[in-house]
């Protein structure tokens, strides 16, 4: 089974659903599936330094084929990631797949891909990465809106099938009316090595350590949790605590995001420890008593996810689509996002995780979120749509 993996970005930079595609690729690859990836070179502001464009190559054990990506310099439509090369080598090759599996919506490598796909009638399966959840159709408004009356909504109609990674968002989408079935399966993860312990000793330090690792993006609402601590700080002063942020973003964002713990007075125990990942990252996640995301919208939630697979408890908003399997097995707290409320919650959080909840987090990671279980039943999927088109 061939299957070609089309998403307009693998860079770190843009967060889990990049991540995400190179892991499962691989492990769909080690169950039979012949599997690999179609992207630009984008990286977030600037190009990928480790891809090459226009010829194959091996990365992070996965084979990769990228095209250059061009942005324009209109700010409405600079995210669009035009990438003329890709098309054409779609145009020319794409009938050597048996499938596509689409990752994200209004975007040039991806809305272009379906397109193809429909004229060249080969199927495809699209996960939007939770863009239509209504947080996000809100943005850049006028400019989804056009594209969803242009093609979006007939590569949406006229997919095998919608790959949804919770329920949450799946009933999200159902307001759109989208006809195509529906697949609900999440990501996974694939842990620290060695695997993490929940019976690690206590920390040494006296204060309890909350991060915070996600892009640096107002979505993400970490100025709630900077307001949040502010609260913590002013009604128990007694408190010892201390919050690391791993994470990047748009400069003068970043830049606005330090001036605002300053001001709240809690810079002294803010680390910043900018973007993170491989062992640094896992090392963040164990060493944090709490990962903290009030964030406003995640249609999954995989830094969420990660920091289970290290043994850590969470707290999440309810807009966190993990949060519900969080709460249902014990392995963190979920809190409403605004500063008052997370307050409170954060206070309680003071006590530390304890040990069982500690081993909720990693079994729930370890028991729902394995790369290996979730590929045995994406290729089940592959298998049921293409008898499906076979037989229209």
């Amino acid at each position: 089974m061939r299957v070609l993996h089309v998403i307009p970005s693998i860079s770190p930079l843009r967060g889990g659903p990049s991540r995400a595609v190179i892991d499962m690729v691989a492990a769909l690859r080690l169950h039979d599936v012949d599997a690999a990836i179609l992207t630009t070179n984008d990286h977030g502001p600037g190009l990928h330094p480790e891809l090459v464009t226009g010829r194959w190559q091996w990365h992070q054990g996965v084979p990769v084929l990228a095209f250059p990506r061009w942005s324009p310099p209109v700010a409405a439509l600079r995210e669009f990631a035009f990438s003329p090369g890709l098309s054409l080598w779609l145009a020319r090759h794409l009938k050597r797949y048996e499938l596509l599996h689409i990752h994200a919506l209004f975007s040039y490598p991806s809305t272009s891909a379906m397109a193809q796909a429909r004229w060249a009638g080969v199927p495809y399966i699209l996960r939007s990465i939770g863009q239509l959840s209504p947080w996000s159709l809100a943005q850049s408004r006028g400019r989804k809106r056009l594209l969803l009356r242009l093609i979006e909504r007939r590569n949406l109609q006229q997919a095998a099938a919608l790959h949804f990674t919770t329920s949450a968002e799946r009933d999200e989408a159902a307001a759109l009316g989208m006809a195509p079935p529906s697949l609900v399966l999440p990501l996974g993860v694939r842990g620290p090595d060695p695997p993490a312990d929940p019976a690690r000793s206590a920390h040494s330090s006296a204060a309890v350590r909350f991060l915070f690792l996600s892009r640096l993006h107002p979505k993400k609402q970490l100025e709630n949790l900077l307001d949040a601590l502010a609260l913590v700080q002013r009604h128990r002063p007694e408190a010892i605590w201390e919050l690391a942020i791993a994470g990047d973003g748009e400069p003068r964002y970043v830049a606005a995001l330090h001036e605002r713990s300053r001001a709240l007075g809690i810079g002294a125990r803010c680390r910043w420890l900018g973007f993170v990942e491989g062992g640094a990252k896992w090392q963040a996640l164990q060493e944090a008593d709490w990962y903290v995301l009030p964030s406003a919208a995640e249609n999954f939630g995989i830094s969420a996810v990660e920091a289970l697979a290290a043994g850590t408890p969470v707290i999440l908003s309810p807009e966190v689509a993990v949060a519900a399997d969080v709460a249902r097995s014990g392995a963190g707290l979920v809190s409403a996002s605004d500063p008052e409320a997370l307050a409170l919650t954060l206070a309680t959080a003071m006590e530390r995780p304890s040990l069982s909840m500690r081993a909720s987090a990693l079994n729930l990671a370890q028991m729902d979120f394995s790369w290996s279980t979730i590929a045995l039943q994406l290729r089940a999927a592959y298998r049921q749509v293409l008898t499906s088109s076979a037989g229209r």
